[in-house]
């Protein structure tokens, strides 16, 4: 996965995004002013945590099969405009750490005999993903469903998910889910995730990994 695809898939999602944004904008086109004071505002500014973890490691796109990957953020966003009913916000998202494990092949030489042996190996890494796109509905409720989408790199300890692979990858994902934000403008999310992580082709080996996730947030909105 290359960067420009990486860049062509954030305007897709930005794209799918606008048309919901402009409808609800077009309501209160009569009025310069906010409408409410309530829910997620523009210019406010999310600050929070997040961890993620894979139950399922598909081929859609990548090649490798049984992998489990999980991680954990911090989150900054920053809401560019807010409608009565939709809220854009743009977040950038700090990933201390990732782990990822996927079985490997090994050859075990014993005396003049080779033997092939699959075995697990897990690998850490770091990383940020600083474009990120999301979409708030109801933002002026209690419960808000959302639709996001973030790219950015992960730089591995060893070669992923291969040996001659790469440490330094790529990443996407496509998100969906709830965030239920009190009175106290805290907020609780849950959602699914699809990511996706590669190297994009800057190695001979580019197998790529794939990855359902479901991930739980908090966030302090100011």
């Amino acid at each position: 996965m290359t960067k420009n695809h990486i860049a062509f898939l954030l305007c897709v999602a930005l794209f799918i995004a606008i048309p919901g944004f402009a409808k609800a904008q077009s309501g209160s086109q009569s009025s310069n002013v906010q409408q409410t004071t309530e829910g997620i505002q523009k210019r406010d500014n999310e600050f929070g945590f997040w961890g993620g973890i894979s139950f399922h490691s598909p081929t859609w796109i990548g090649t490798i099969e049984d992998a489990r990957f999980g991680n954990i953020g911090l989150r900054y966003g920053r809401v560019l405009a807010a409608s009565k009913s939709v809220a854009l916000e743009w977040t950038i998202d700090a990933v201390p750490v990732a782990i990822l494990s996927n079985p490997r092949l090994f050859i075990i030489q014993s005396g003049s005999t080779f033997a092939v042996q699959r075995t697990r190996k897990t690998v850490y890494a770091w990383g940020v993903s600083p474009l990120g796109l999301k979409v708030n509905f109801r933002r002026d409720r209690r419960v808000e469903p959302f639709a996001a989408s973030t790219a950015g790199f992960l730089f591995f300890t060893e070669d992923v998910p291969v040996a001659g692979a790469a440490r330094f990858n790529f990443t996407f994902d496509f998100q969906g889910g709830v965030q239920i934000v009190n009175s106290n403008r805290r907020s609780y999310t849950i959602g699914y995730k699809f990511n996706h992580i590669s190297n994009g082709n800057h190695s001979h080996i580019n197998p790529g990994v794939d990855f359902h996730m479901i991930f739980f947030g908090f966030s302090v909105f100011k």
